[in-house]
């Protein structure tokens, strides 16, 4: 991946022991998962209010869970894409490598790194909507549209929907997450903007990690990076990383 800003940030990023990871959905897009925003992204064709509301849910349970039946479809045949390597790899090598993700694939997790935590949730996890327990189910397609979970109530998926909160024990492992002294801030992939993300990259920052953005576009969180790489996420991370 050429370019000053790469080498820039090459030394600092290759020597860095403690790695702190904000990962949006251009991480994926190379894995063939769509992004939300780009002009190829799931909004283009599907309004977020017809398909990832609880409103939705209530109304048509089935049609929002054959939406998300492509997309547990999608994400099963994919494949973890250079740059979910190249977190894993710079973790092979000693360094603590912590992923805060917003995806709700499981790439990370299938390229081999360790320290994940999900903020909007799970694909793969369905949530009772009567007692609110969490169960994983990995069967695509499920036998059973829309799913029931094992008390026979219907389940929805355990993801965070427009208009929902973020779980308060997530957000709070998140915010201990950031306040922890780290080398290195990678922020891939994400456009920023949702607040709390653009809040615990500044947090870390604050703490005296260096800020280094990967993303091709401008994001709300560019005025305040110390380094930007204007590229996608799997060039920029394996020629970033050590391994």
């Amino acid at each position: 991946m050429p370019g000053p800003e790469v080498n820039s940030v090459l030394r600092a990023v290759r020597d860095a022991r403690r790695l702190l990871v904000i990962t949006g959905a251009g991480v994926s897009a190379q894995s063939g998962v769509p992004t939300f925003r780009d002009p190829n992204g799931w909004w283009k064709t599907h309004r977020p209010e017809d398909l990832a509301t609880q409103a939705a849910f209530d109304k048509d349970p089935a049609e929002v869970w054959r939406w998300y039946e492509l997309r547990r479809d999608i994400i099963h045949r994919a494949e973890p894409n250079a740059a979910h390597r190249a977190l894993a790899r710079a973790e092979a090598t000693g360094a603590r490598v912590a992923i805060v993700t917003q995806n709700v694939d499981d790439l990370h997790e299938r390229a081999g790194s360790g320290e994940i935590l999900h903020v909007h949730g799970s694909i793969w996890q369905l949530k009772c909507v009567v007692d609110g327990s969490i169960y994983e189910d990995r069967q695509v397609p499920l036998p059973e549209i829309p799913p029931r979970c094992p008390r026979g109530h219907i389940a929805r998926p355990n993801v965070v929907w427009w208009g929902e909160g973020l779980d308060p024990e997530i957000t709070a492992r998140a915010g201990c997450l950031v306040n922890e002294p780290f080398d290195v801030l990678l922020v891939v992939g994400t456009e920023a903007t949702f607040e709390y993300i653009r809040q615990w990259a500044l947090r870390a920052k604050a703490r005296g990690a260096l800020l280094v953005e990967v993303n091709p576009r401008v994001t709300s969180l560019t005025p305040d990076v110390d380094h930007r790489i204007a590229g996608e996420a799997g060039e920029a991370l394996d020629a970033l990383l050590p391994g």
